[in-house]
């Protein structure tokens, strides 16, 4: 991830480069004075070149992890997915790891789903390729492709994801931390999924939700909801505070639209 932004790729070629030289040399002349053997002197100089440089490739590893988490940002705190789509675009053809880059691709179809291109979305998430160990990574992947079919209007489709990702969870390999989460995650979806299937659903659940939830992204999404089980209930109070709500906090997002249509 280092080469992916231009504060961490200077920092660690630059930096390296010349925190290595200075701790060489430092050392060269400490030592030098000190009467060290030649050759106890270069076995030590090279030592300090060597830490220098990890020192620098470790700051380099501290900015990237901060540039990436101020886009992450853009979307989970900001909630501009357009934003954050355009400040990850070059993050697509960077070199990661298997795991990095379902993370990413993950966040990415997040971004396109609340942008409303949830047909882009799908494509992504239908297209990382996970080693069947990887529980996790393929629970986050069913979560995400179920909510873009409820946005999309299929909830069959949404079904299905669900029943894999209960399948999932009652592996006993899959982690035990994950699994809580997407337990909760899954009962959420439920009620979004009710809500699809056109059923009520107690608004107080979902009132709960909003006042204990820190993430402002989830705080739309569930106001998001409470509107759209409002308007089911013909509660029209508390359909349009909801909705004065996702106007006000979401307004660069689709949800506003959606609840327009």
């Amino acid at each position: 991830m280092i080469n992916a932004f231009e504060k961490s790729r200077s920092t660690a070629w630059l930096g390296g480069a010349v925190l290595g030289l200075a701790a060489g040399t430092g050392a060269w002349l400490a030592l030098k004075d000190a009467g060290t053997p030649i050759f106890n002197r270069v076995l030590l100089v090279i030592l300090a070149a060597f830490v220098g440089t990890n020192i620098a490739v470790y700051l380099a590893r501290m900015i990237a992890a901060r540039e990436y988490q101020n886009r992450l940002l853009l979307l989970y705190e900001q909630l501009d997915p357009q934003a954050f789509l355009e400040a990850m675009e070059p993050l697509e053809t960077v070199s990661l790891d298997q795991a990095s880059r379902c993370t990413l691709l993950s966040h990415i179809a997040n971004g396109l789903l609340y942008a409303g291109n949830t047909q882009k979305a799908l494509e992504i998430l239908e297209g990382i390729s996970l080693p069947s160990k990887a529980l996790s990574a393929r629970g986050l992947i069913l979560s995400n492709q179920a909510a873009c079919w409820l946005v999309q209007g299929n909830p069959d489709q949404a079904q299905v994801c669900m029943d894999h990702l209960k399948m999932l969870l009652a592996n006993k390999d899959c982690d035990k931390a994950f699994a809580d989460k997407a337990r909760h995650g899954l009962a959420y979806l439920q009620i979004c999924m009710d809500l699809r299937r056109g059923k009520r659903v107690d608004l107080a659940i979902l009132e709960k939700d909003f006042l204990t939830s820190r993430s402002p992204f989830h705080r739309l999404d569930v106001q998001y909801r409470i509107a759209l089980s409002a308007r089911k209930a013909g509660d029209t109070a508390r359909f349009e505070k909801a909705k004065e709500y996702v106007r006000q906090h979401g307004a660069k997002t689709v949800y506003p639209s959606l609840l327009d249509a």
